[in-house]
């Protein structure tokens, strides 16, 4: 019991890391999620402009451009003289300038020649946007006024044709069943590498070394004893971290529970169905797995001796940061190249991000089990390693 005592108070020593590492964690889930979930929802709604119509034809055409004018941008409805439009223009309070010169309504209804003016300044692009906004508007609106329907009918086929939105919307709903939260334990691997890291490869170094290393070796206490005790220590240090960063994950939903892309803005994600489902408890049990498998190579790492000389801040970067980027945890593995993939299949982080996708995709445990396998085996592979290394270790010294 004493050296689990010694192993939390070791860690207290490092108490600054271990929190500075887990706020790092929570603040990339939370500017990560955030990000995510804006541009998921700009990307289901159109921009909408500061414009000015002025419409000095009497037709059902002009009165229709207007119409879909009003729904697409802002126009002002105030009476405007040349020069107040000229001083909106260069302050840019208004972007464009639309002006519907009388016949109109006849021209196009006779020969379909648009005739609609469009003022704006050239360095914005703005301005020539909403110039194709309104050709595509009118080409579609005479296609359907050619087969027989009057211009409100065919005004409404026009805008239905011509949104956007709803094909995105659709999309983005249906991907983001349960809104970040797929986000939210693809970012896990990082925390639970880099804090696990600072904590407990402290804590075994400093046993294994001086000191007290050779006070413990000439106590009586068994050598099976005092693994024993080091090891409760690591595990129970491990489940604290890895219990605290899923309720982060679990109940962390980019901050305002909405599902991402959803353009009506008023339903909201059920995260609380997710909790306890089966798929929560599989990507759970993913984490844990992740978890046994930093432990085994946290093992390994602290008793090789020229890697256990290394600082901890060294191993948290660069393991922490090179296990994130190659396996999937910050960048999407659908758009890493394949060589990096080809490397990446031998990292946990690749098949803990696989399984991730697996899981938030529907699949069962069928789906995913062997990236639990494929984890637990690097794992392993790290123990006995470490095993081996501790033993040749120990024989140098009783030969020394």
């Amino acid at each position: 019991m004493s050296l689990y005592k010694a192993f939390f108070k070791i860690i207290k020593k490092n108490l600054f890391s271990v929190l500075l590492y887990f706020g790092i964690t929570i603040g990339i889930v939370m500017l990560l999620n955030g990000i995510y979930a804006d541009n998921e929802s700009k990307k289901a709604t159109l921009d909408k402009y500061d414009i000015y119509v002025e419409n000095q034809d009497d037709s059902e055409y002009a009165d229709a451009v207007v119409e879909f004018l009003k729904k697409s941008h802002k126009v002002k409805d105030k009476k405007l003289e040349e020069d107040q439009i000229k001083d909106l223009l260069y302050y840019e309070q208004i972007v464009s300038y639309i002006r519907i010169p009388k016949g109109f309504g006849d021209t196009f209804e006779k020969t379909g020649e648009n005739q609609i003016i469009n003022t704006y300044d050239d360095s914005m692009p703005v301005g020539l946007y909403i110039s194709l906004q309104l050709d595509n508007y009118l080409n579609a609106l005479r296609g359907y006024t050619e087969q027989g329907l009057s211009i409100p009918e065919a005004s409404e086929k026009t805008e239905e044709s011509l949104d956007i939105t709803k094909y995105v919307s659709i999309d983005a709903v249906e991907k983001q069943k349960y809104g970040t939260l797929k986000g939210n334990f693809n970012y896990l691997p990082f925390g639970i590498l880099s804090i696990l890291i600072m904590g407990v490869f402290p804590a075994i170094v400093a046993f294994n070394k001086g000191e007290k290393r050779n006070r413990i070796q000439v106590s009586s206490m068994t050598p099976g004893k005092r693994n024993f005790w080091i090891f409760f220590g690591g595990a129970t240090f491990s489940m604290i971290i890895l219990v605290v960063l899923i309720l982060v994950a679990s109940f962390m939903n980019g901050g305002s529970g909405a599902v991402p892309g959803n353009v009506d803005g008023g339903a909201s994600s059920d995260v609380s169905s997710f909790l306890f489902t089966e798929s929560w408890w599989l990507a759970v049990t993913n984490a844990f797995v992740f978890t046994l498998v930093v432990a085994m190579m946290i093992s390994m790492l602290a008793n090789i001796p020229f890697l256990a000389s290394a600082s901890a801040s060294a191993f948290s970067n660069i393991i922490g940061l090179g296990f994130s980027f190659l396996g999937g945890t910050f960048v999407p593995l659908s758009i890493l190249g394949d060589g990096v993939q080809k490397v990446a299949r031998f990292l946990p982080n690749y098949w803990y991000s696989t399984a991730v996708n697996r899981i938030f995709s529907g699949g069962g445990f069928e789906d995913v089990w062997d990236c639990y396998v494929i984890q637990l085996a690097f794992g392993l592979v790290c123990l006995f390693v470490g095993l081996a290394a501790s033993r040749v270790t120990a024989e140098r010294r009783q030969m020394a």
